[in-house]
């Protein structure tokens, strides 16, 4: 558990699905990362059912991002693997430590523009930081969404390329870069 100013960033669990589907079910939120289309409250069953198995099997993944002030799950926060080969979704166990670790945010419409996504995925880049020790993160990103690529650039992150993932759809790949491990043993966020 991670807890911010305003926010608590947990694991999900089941309960927390009908909540989830109020993202999913957004075509304005599925526009940037569902290829356009909405979920069914079976598919957020899976979502967490999925998030669970990810933090089973690589020790991290997506956290449920809690507005303090009146307990309401706003969206969704963490890391994600990906093969850099295929641009598949899966784990770092099943890809290998080739595997590219992607910092990913999703928040219902009725939170954006308050600055939720920056606070959540700023505490959770830096718990990688420190508990996964990745050498870089990315964040793919698509190239209209211009709410996300602001939190990215906020968070120091520099786009690099274009790849395509999933279905065939193009996305900006952003990376953060780390400095070194300090004496501590953990790098630090430039």
């Amino acid at each position: 558990m991670i807890e911010t100013e305003r926010l608590l960033l947990r694991l999900p669990e089941p309960p927390d699905a009908p909540a989830i589907l109020r993202q999913l079910e957004d075509p304005e939120v599925m526009r940037f990362i569902g290829y356009g289309e909405t979920g069914t409250l079976a598919d957020a069953v899976e979502q967490v059912e999925k998030i669970l198995r990810g933090w089973r099997d690589d020790g991290f993944g997506r956290f449920v991002i809690v507005r303090r002030a009146d307990d309401r799950l706003i969206g969704r926060v963490g890391l994600l693997a990906w093969d850099p080969l295929t641009w598949r979704n899966g784990t770092r166990r099943e890809f290998g430590e080739h595997a590219e670790i992607e910092l990913g945010w999703t928040l219902e419409r009725a939170a954006w523009g308050h600055g939720y996504a920056t606070e959540a995925a700023a505490a959770a880049r830096d718990w990688a930081v420190r508990e996964v020790r990745p050498s870089s993160l990315i964040s793919l990103i698509a190239a209209d969404n211009v709410r996300s690529t602001h939190v990215a650039e906020r968070l120091g992150a520099q786009p690099e390329r274009e790849v395509v993932v999933g279905r065939g759809v193009a996305v900006q790949l952003w990376r953060y870069v780390f400095d070194p491990p300090t004496r501590e043993g953990c790098a630090q966020p430039r």
